[in-house]
């Protein structure tokens, strides 16, 4: 079973994250961050506070918010797929 082994907070709402599988890539929030609940994630202090649960192996950013291991995998795959056939997705 693949598992986040890396997450990092970069600058402009992305995030890098590495699997145990060799699946890596950047994503971005900058469109999350427009929806209320994920509204936090606007404010870099927050966005940096992130740790990888031990339990459901999701990221957490500042306690509270929870980003699915599985949904950002589909997203980094689907940006690789796209790659090899010549199109870009943006972040």
């Amino acid at each position: 079973m693949r598992k986040i082994i890396e997450a990092k907070a970069l600058p402009d709402k992305k995030l890098f994250i590495k699997y145990s599988n060799g699946m890596e890539g950047k994503i971005s929030l900058e469109k999350l961050t427009t929806r209320e609940r994920y509204d936090e994630l606007k404010n870099i202090d927050v966005f940096e506070n992130l740790v990888i649960d031990e339990k459901s192996g999701d990221v957490i950013v500042n306690g509270d918010i929870e980003l699915c291991k599985n949904a950002m995998y589909g997203i980094l795959d689907l940006k690789k797929q796209m790659a090899g056939l010549g199109l870009s997705m943006d972040d």
